[in-house]
């Protein structure tokens, strides 16, 4: 079957998505689907190697817009989606597989009047993640304005793909038929578990990292949804242990808010790292004494962090502020494969925390078997593939 894969959300090299979407596209080309790519750049200077191994990548100009600043992405995104439809139309694909955004309902009807399947795929739930974030109140008219559109997509989609469990109890809520979604979890680097010995891991080498301290790791955006203020508030409780240090690694719109925090609190137990390179991410996890996955209150409804697969393949201690009650947390507390707290229980955080520095040991089967399971790449490319067949 030809598919088209458009992608309007403005690629960005850093993005840990790139290689869920190349592996996606590479599995796509592997089964015998050629793959034409729609792609969202600032310029149409592409390097073909960076976006993944379609058939063909055709590129969609669009304008960056700041992260927080909802109106003005609505209207890049809906005026890229626009163009997109004009080129979906006459593309002669079967297939448009949609990463969906603000405004993929142009692109779905696009595809539809054209007679496609569309298969789209759901990385977070717009606009609820909005709301979670605080920058939408849920009812207001412009909730309801966005909302409108999503549920466009998600009536005239044929399949829709999300990525947890808990994100699936989510659209059922909202009036989504249940045998229409798939959960596929985003899987991480390779089927393999890992296991860096401390004096072999190049992050530990690059910031010289000691043995005799314990790591209290967060990597990746520092945005409204991560909730590292938790983290901050635990650090806070943890600062007279003189060997606990949290490492805050990343960047993004909350990171100088973050900075202020720490700072304000005179925090000498936490350390702020630049993003590392997508090549160092298991030594990261890997020479954690725990990783520190952070959500918002209900954060997993609408979301689940895209470093988890890669942060159970490395085998270490974890804990999720996913909140007590969730799929996924349940999951954990009963496979042993991780700890789960409350999003706003800075001191249940710091206790965990404490805990594990105080213990300095660790399992990681219980950790690789949930990886195994769930977000291992070649079984979970492969359902992706029978999505668009039809086979699963």
């Amino acid at each position: 079957m030809k598919v088209l894969v458009a992608t309007p959300i403005l690629f960005d090299a850093t993005s840990p998505f790139n290689h869920l979407f190349g592996d996606i596209i590479a599995g796509f080309v592997d089964n015998g689907h050629p793959v034409t790519r729609l792609i969202a750049v600032e310029n149409e200077i592409m390097d073909a190697q960076l976006f993944g191994l379609a058939t063909e990548n055709i590129p969609v100009k669009r304008k960056a817009a700041a992260h927080g600043n909802i109106i003005t992405r609505y209207i890049n995104d809906s005026l890229t989606n626009f163009r997109m439809a004009r080129k979906i139309r006459r593309s002669g694909a079967e297939v448009l597989f949609e990463d969906a955004s603000y405004a993929s309902h142009f692109a779905v009807r696009a595809a539809k009047k054209a007679g496609m399947q569309v298969v789209t795929m759901l990385q977070d739930v717009w606009p609820d993640n909005a709301v979670q974030s605080g920058l939408l109140r849920e009812g207001s008219l412009l909730y309801r304005f966005f909302e409108f559109f999503q549920q466009y997509v998600y009536k005239h989609s044929d399949r829709l793909i999300c990525i947890s469990d808990d994100m699936k109890a989510f659209l059922v809520s909202k009036g989504i038929p249940a045998e229409k979604i798939s959960v596929i979890y985003n899987w991480g680097y390779s089927d393999e578990t890992v296991a860096i010995d401390w004096e072999e891991n190049a992050f530990v080498k690059k910031y010289d990292l000691s043995r005799d301290k314990f790591y209290a790791v967060y990597a990746g955006n520092i945005g409204r949804m991560q909730n590292l203020e938790l983290v901050v508030e635990a650090a806070a409780l943890l600062q007279e242990k003189e060997d606990i240090r949290f490492l805050i690694i990343g960047t993004g719109a909350r990171e100088d808010a973050i900075r202020q925090m720490v700072a304000e609190k005179g925090l000498k137990n936490v350390e702020f790292l630049p993003f590392q390179p997508s090549e160092l991410a298991t030594s990261v996890y890997s020479a954690a004494g725990v990783n520190l996955i952070p959500l918002v209150k209900g954060g997993t409804k609408t979301a689940l962090p895209s470093k988890t697969g890669v942060v159970l393949s490395c085998g270490r201690p974890a804990i999720f502020t996913f909140g007590e009650g969730t799929t996924f947390s349940n999951m954990l507390e009963e496979s042993g494969a991780g700890i789960s707290v409350d999003p706003e229980d800075p001191k249940k955080l710091a206790a965990a925390i404490e805990k594990l520095a105080v213990e300095r040991s660790s399992d990681p089967e219980p950790a690789y078997g949930v990886f195994r399971k769930l977000f291992t790449r070649s079984a979970n490319m492969q359902k992706y593939c029978d999505i668009i067949t039809g086979d699963m």
